[in-house]
């Protein structure tokens, strides 16, 4: 089997391919890049139920794969550059053929995708980074599934200036309950939850309008979102919600959180 690993900021994900297409997937904490690679495997072959000598060819990507020189536990380790493994695997797992891809994971990467190809046209530091400081500085939440958790039980608007709160109808195309200004009202006592909301949604608003500017200037009309960040029910709810403005449907796929290091895998197998 072909096995990808994507060793990012925080995270490391692991995907094996088979002849038969058969995914299987699992994640570990990213403290350490030769580590946490290592110990990825360990923790694949255990999910997989599958034996060190199945491994017959090992693509590692993502900012932590530049510390891996020529092996991970005695297999030859092959780099795969990152642009070019999110953007066959976010089109791998869209089902289709070109898409402007954009991986949110600690920060965010716009890529337009064609085939095998794919160009990097920038990104942003605001990303699931911005997300987990924003929520321990503002909110007190140190861990990612708390936040998640309290973001789908917060009011954005206990924190966001409103359309609304300064027109008594829409504006051009802006409806009354769409945000004027992230953070630009504050109510008296904003909860932990309302803050956690409004993060994430200043975050993933921020992500949506840039993939939408860098899709009209390509001519790409499909948007495909990927990243461990897309595992927050609310991401999605705040993308959803432009489609009215902008007509722009986002893509978010199964797996989307093991794009990178699938298409690793699959760069290799192709």
């Amino acid at each position: 089997m072909i096995v990808g690993i994507d060793i990012g900021g925080t995270t490391t994900k692991i995907v094996s391919t088979d002849e038969d297409e058969e995914i299987f997937y699992t994640m570990v904490k990213a403290s350490d890049p030769v580590a946490s690679a290592a110990g990825a495997i360990g923790k694949y072959l255990t999910v997989a139920g599958k034996k060190m000598s199945d491994i017959t060819r090992l693509a590692v990507t993502g900012v932590g794969s530049t510390f891996i020189k020529d092996e991970v536990l005695g297999i030859k380790a092959e780099h795969v550059e990152e642009f070019q493994a999110i953007g066959l695997g976010g089109l791998h797992l869209a089902k289709t053929t070109r898409a402007l891809v954009v991986s949110v994971g600690t920060g965010t990467a716009i890529v337009h995708a064609e085939g095998r190809e794919a160009r990097h046209l920038g990104g942003s530091g605001v990303g699931g980074g911005t997300i987990l400081g924003l929520g321990k500085a503002l909110a007190g939440i140190t861990d990612f599934d708390s936040l998640s958790q309290a973001a789908s039980q917060g009011k954005v608007e206990n924190v966001d200036l409103m359309v609304q709160d300064i027109s008594s109808r829409a504006v051009g195309t802006l409806p009354q309950n769409a945000t004027a200004s992230n953070f630009g009202k504050m109510s008296d006592r904003p909860s932990v939850e309302d803050f956690a909301a409004g993060i994430v949604n200043m975050v993933f608003q921020t992500v949506g309008m840039l993939a939408i500017f860098a899709a009209r200037a390509e001519n790409d009309s499909t948007i495909v979102i990927v990243g461990n960040t897309m595992q927050i029910p609310m991401a999605r709810e705040v993308l959803d919600a432009l489609y009215p403005i902008y007509g722009v449907h986002f893509i978010v796929p199964e797996l989307a959180q093991y794009a990178t290091a699938l298409g690793a895998a699959l760069y290799l197998g192709v």
